[in-house]
């Protein structure tokens, strides 16, 4: 496998903490610390342009592609949306004294994980609170569709899936500290947290079955994980500054991507998004950068 880094795009005047793809493959969206929205071309590096300013710091952000609103989360205040043609602020939704962690579509759905416990469903189409969910006070740090099933991780370490109708249909103690990321490869499951291992599942018959053993996958906290766009591999992203990239089916490590290798980022990487555009994965830091990697 080979790694060269293509690009590093400078201009946050925080950490990034948000990375989101748009519709054209070439474009994507950053936000963080500054409460900038940028919006970035991967044909040209480093001219950034300036969608959005929020007061407050930024976590999480999704493009609804049905209405090329983008949705992004004021932490403590509520979300926005964004219109990507007018760049206006087309709506503001309260969430008060609640960080956002993560946003989902699903359907007529958006699903909103947030801290206390919280997972707030607004409808899609209204923008209107139809729900909230709240299972204990651990904060809800990731959500991840799979099926008729919604999956969230919890900073108590647990996985807890739930139906379209907010019904809480499993629970699973995943990790030992937080649960960051959930993404899915056909029936297989896979998690990371702040214990800085990698769990892979089996979802059967409406519960998790462990595929193969907790991997120690670094040795700090893995803040994101992606799928690669031929799903074959697994990219993550951690507190120790590294990106490795592994094999979806072994879990077997393929290269470890960092500073003193490849020139990768000083500080803990906070986001990654693997585009389709030339098969491009970016990678958001607390060093305000955001650095592209072709990955052959």
């Amino acid at each position: 496998m080979k790694i060269e880094r293509i690009d590093t795009f400078a201009g946050h005047r925080g950490a990034v903490y948000a990375l989101e793809k748009a519709v054209d493959q070439a474009l994507f969206y950053s936000a963080g610390a500054d409460g900038w929205v940028v919006q970035w071309n991967l044909e040209k590096p480093d001219l950034g342009k300036v969608i959005a300013q929020i007061q407050g710091s930024a976590y999480a952000m999704r493009l609804d592609q049905l209405s090329g609103i983008l949705w992004v989360a004021q932490n403590n205040e509520g979300i926005h949306g964004i219109d990507l043609v007018s760049l206006e602020r087309v709506f503001s939704i309260p969430m008060l004294n609640q960080s956002i962690f993560d946003i989902q579509f699903w359907g007529d759905q958006v699903w909103v994980a947030s801290s206390h416990g919280m997972i707030t469903v607004i409808d899609r189409m209204s923008h209107l609170v139809s729900k909230h969910i709240k299972v204990g006070e651990a904060h809800v740090r990731c959500l991840h569709v799979v099926g008729q099933h919604i999956f969230a991780g919890y900073s108590d370490g647990f996985i807890r899936v739930f139906n379209a109708q907010f019904e809480l249909k499993y629970a699973q103690l995943a990790h030992e500290k937080r649960v960051f990321s959930i993404v899915s490869a056909g029936d297989r499951i896979f998690s990371v947290g702040g214990d800085a291992h990698i769990r892979s599942w089996d979802w059967h018959s409406n519960e998790l079955i462990s595929a193969l053993p907790g991997i120690p996958a670094h040795i700090q906290a893995i803040n994101s994980m992606v799928l690669s766009p031929c799903g074959h591999y697994l990219a993550t992203g951690s507190m120790d500054k590294t990106i490795k990239i592994w094999d979806v089916g072994t879990l077997t490590l393929r290269k470890v991507i960092d500073f003193a290798r490849y020139g990768g980022h000083k500080h803990s990487i906070n986001a990654l998004i693997w585009s389709t555009y030339a098969d491009l994965l970016v990678s958001g830091s607390d060093d305000k950068q955001i650095s592209v990697w072709k990955i052959d």
